[in-house]
């Protein structure tokens, strides 16, 4: 079923589980770059905390269940499956005709509940004020009898705002920002990344005011400088979604973050498909980054120009059907650089994906720089071992990038990086 913003079916759905959502102390976190990153952080400064958490994000990567995580670690796909099957024959019985999104959501609520986690980290999946996560509620609303929850929001946080999805969420940064908005709660402090621009930031804290709720833009500050240096993750953007996790963490105040396990938290994160360099064999290694949209081809952009030296580059690229690759390609390639296009296999269980045709890949590309169009229609492997022949013919003439899509990078990620371990 494509994109259908709403709340009414998630509720239902929900209720029939008694709500485990409200069952545990959750952060909600929205925004067009820099969610995941965020909470991987979190995650794993909380798993160093000794305080039991569980991540949802989206999409997944290699298999449906790695888009939920137990103190960091993927839920085993077997348990996975046994409650995304209840939570489906349910929604079947009570006719919701819930999205395959909301499926999902539901499903990692309620395996929160039944993982007795203390703290739930949610990504918005698209906008924020009508996706399905934000059927999530105040920590501190109390209900019609006057009693206190025992769980829900203890914060939210918008990090960088880009133009993306503009069809369901707006055709400008300020309209896309309300969306974003609609996930503060009355009384939940709310951290935004500062390095959004002053048009967005004065739209956020005119809403938070009216909700009623704290405020915050979120600064690299010098007491931020040591921590900053220990992260493995790479990108100069990664400085404020550090910062605005870090700021996060410290709105908890729970007795057993340290600024040990907050230093070992921050060694120990990993989040794959963002600026990851990858060996494919002994000589040939890859650069894999889920940009999708400008503002991340942006800072893809800078990134490697910094990282190679101004060398060539071949791009492996491959997008999802919409998506506004002109725009990405302006701030990524130079006309010195390499275009091949492929196509991603069809996601799993989300049929709404569809992959922008390789010729049409082509056709934008020619205008920014060279393109390679050798192989008709090709997948990952087609292009890779494309490449790999190239070397071994006349050796690597320039760096490889992949990007354009997570559904490209996670074609990389399941044929060449289980059990990966990336190069430097």
């Amino acid at each position: 079923m494509p994109i259908d913003l709403g709340l009414a079916r998630v509720s239902k759905l929900l209720s029939h589980f008694n709500n485990p959502h409200l069952k545990y102390k959750s952060i909600h976190v929205a925004g067009t770059n820099g969610k995941g990153s965020t909470l991987a952080y979190i995650s794993s400064i909380l798993t160093q905390s000794r305080i039991r958490n569980g991540k949802f994000t989206s999409p997944h990567l290699v298999d449906i269940n790695d888009c939920i995580t137990i103190n960091n670690e993927t839920y085993l796909r077997s348990f996975f499956d046994t409650v995304n099957k209840s939570v489906v024959q349910i929604d079947k019985e009570l006719q919701l005709k819930c999205t395959e999104f909301e499926l999902l959501t539901v499903t990692a609520l309620r395996i929160f509940e039944l993982e007795k986690v203390d703290i739930a980290l949610i990504e918005v999946g698209v906008g924020g004020r009508l996706d399905a996560t934000n059927v999530l509620t105040s920590f501190y609303q109390e209900d019609a009898n006057g009693n206190s929850p025992t769980g829900g929001v203890i914060a939210t946080a918008i990090t960088k705002i880009g133009m993306d999805h503009e069809k369901l969420l707006g055709d400008s940064l300020d309209k896309i920002a309300m969306e974003k908005a609609g996930i503060m709660k009355p009384r939940v402090p709310c951290f935004v990344d500062s390095l959004n621009t002053s048009s967005v930031l004065s739209v956020l804290c005119q809403n938070a005011e009216t909700v009623g709720c704290p405020f915050e833009a979120v600064t690299p500050g010098s007491e931020d400088n040591d921590l900053i240096d220990l992260s493995p993750l790479k990108g100069d953007y990664q400085i404020h979604n550090l910062s605005l996790a870090l700021r996060i963490i410290r709105s908890i105040k729970h007795s057993n973050i340290s600024l040990e396990s907050i230093a070992q938290g921050i060694r120990q994160t990993n989040w794959r498909a963002r600026l990851q360099h990858l060996q494919i064999n002994k000589t040939f290694s890859v650069l894999l980054d889920g940009a999708h949209n400008e503002s991340a081809a942006i800072e893809l952009g800078k990134y490697v120009r910094d990282h190679y030296n101004g060398k060539p580059i071949t791009f492996i690229i491959g997008v999802t059907r919409g998506k506004d690759l002109n725009a990405m390609l302006k701030h990524l390639v130079k006309p010195q650089d390499t275009v091949i296009p492929v196509k991603f296999l069809q996601p799993d269980q989300m049929p709404w994906i569809k992959c922008e045709t390789p010729e049409n890949i082509a056709k934008i590309a020619k205008t920014h720089c060279q393109v390679d169009d050798t192989l008709q229609s090709p997948s990952i492997e087609d292009a890779v071992s494309y490449i790999k022949t190239i070397e071994e013919q006349h050796g690597l003439l320039s760096p490889v990038v992949i990007c354009g899509s997570l559904y490209l990078c996670s074609d990389v990620l399941r044929a060449y990086g289980k059990g990966y371990k990336p190069s430097d």
